[in-house]
């Protein structure tokens, strides 16, 4: 997608109704809403979301992913990667190159959308304690 066919304003996001679930997958844009709305906070890798329902912010660890799209051309998928979620770690394990807008792996070039991928850290791990601070 271009640059100047983007809109200047946020996608509406909704509170989570509902706790994360299916592929992990959380868009860029919907992340950014919940950061804005106060939904989301962010700590390091760790990502501490508010849930309908949930007494305290539910904790996910989110390491950068993307979602292919499918293939630019619209030709068939000969690695099978529509629909996929991957972590940029696997994409580049692949071989494949990375651009604002897609990637291509091979001769096929995929659209992709990047965001996160989460992993809901369950509520029986407690949160570190940060260590006491040395004094040199």
């Amino acid at each position: 997608m271009s640059p100047f066919r983007r809109s200047s304003s946020y996608v509406r996001v909704d509170p989570l109704a509902a706790p994360l679930c299916g592929d992990g997958f959380v868009p860029e844009r919907t992340l950014e809403e919940w950061k804005r709305t106060g939904l989301a906070l962010r700590d390091g890798p760790v990502w501490l979301v508010r849930e309908a329902g949930a007494s305290e912010p539910v904790r996910y660890v989110m390491s950068e992913g993307l979602r292919v799209l499918g293939r630019r051309n619209g030709d068939s998928d000969p690695y099978g990667l529509t629909g996929r979620v991957l972590s940029l770690r696997q994409v580049l394990a692949r071989g494949a190159l990375l651009g604002a807008e897609g990637m291509r792996l091979g001769a096929s070039i995929y659209d992709v959308e990047f965001g996160m991928v989460a992993e809901r850290i369950p509520s029986s791990v407690p949160a570190p304690a940060m260590p006491e601070a040395r004094q040199a």
